[in-house]
C-alpha cells in the first residue's frame, strides 16, 4: 500500500508542481497584457502620438493599482531598445511602441504586436 501512494506522489507531485508554475507564468504575463492595454488607453486619453510620458505609477489612475507578479518579480516599462518576448528570444520594440519586462526568472516580457502570447 505504502508502495503504490509512493509512486503516485512521484509522479503526481512533479505534474502539480509545473501547473502551479506555470499557472504563475501565465498569470504574470495576463498581468503584463493588462500593463500594455492600459498604456494604449494612456495613449488615446491623452492623444499622444507615442508612450513617451507614460510609467506605471501614469496608469495607476486608470488601473486602481498595477498588478503584481504572483512570483514577487517587478514589471519595467521599455519604450525603445529590446525586450525578451514570451519565448526569452530577444525582440525590437518598435518606434513609438512600449514592452513591459519582468524581474522574475523566465517570466521574461511582452511587447504587444511583436509577441504571441
Amino acid at each position: 500500500m505504502i508502495l503504490i501512494i509512493a509512486t503516485l506522489m512521484a509522479v503526481a507531485l512533479p505534474l502539480y508542481l509545473n501547473a502551479v508554475q506555470d499557472a504563475s507564468k501565465k498569470t504574470c504575463r495576463a498581468n503584463m497584457r493588462d500593463v500594455c492595454s492600459a498604456a494604449q488607453a494612456w495613449k488615446v486619453k491623452n492623444r499622444a502620438a507615442d508612450f513617451t510620458g507614460v510609467t506605471l505609477s501614469t496608469l495607476t489612475p486608470d488601473m486602481g493599482s498595477i498588478p503584481s507578479c504572483p512570483d514577487g518579480g517587478t514589471y519595467t516599462l521599455a519604450l525603445s531598445g529590446t525586450e525578451l518576448d514570451d519565448t526569452g528570444a530577444t525582440q525590437t520594440i518598435p518606434t513609438g511602441g512600449l514592452g513591459i519586462s519582468c524581474s522574475y526568472a523566465g517570466h521574461n516580457g511582452y511587447i504587444p504586436g511583436v509577441t504571441s502570447r
